[in-house]
């Protein structure tokens, strides 16, 4: 009876959790940068080193992430600035820190909300 009552305090703690969206911070090089119609994939995207998916969100199982330059889920201007510093680290061979959201998405690709160009 004990083991019952401890796998469902368990589910009723950890369930709720993992219906929730997740937001993951990743550090990977861009390899890809893709610029598209604004009606696929948000407009732009970048192929990550690091599968989001793989990391435990839920993604599509690719590597690539979206910035939403359609305007969806940022605003534009602040989607291309993010997509702007991708290409420069893409560029510069310069590892990114992306801040991943897979409550937003576009396609079911998971969207960056924060992107940092790290030194190394």
């Amino acid at each position: 009876m004990g083991r019952w009552i401890k796998v469902v305090l368990w589910l009723l703690l950890v369930a709720p959790a993992m219906a929730f969206a997740t937001t993951l911070q990743i550090d990977a090089k861009v390899t890809r940068t893709l610029a598209s119609d604004e009606q696929k994939f948000g407009g732009c995207m970048a192929w990550l080193s690091v599968s989001p998916a793989g990391e435990g969100l839920d993604c599509n199982s690719g590597n690539w992430v979206t910035f939403s330059c359609s305007g969806e889920h940022v605003t534009k201007s602040s989607a291309l600035r993010m997509f702007d510093s991708a290409q420069m680290a893409f560029l510069m061979d310069r590892t990114v820190r992306v801040t991943v959201d897979d409550s937003r998405k576009h396609s079911g690709w998971c969207l960056v909300e924060r992107i940092d160009v790290l030194s190394s």
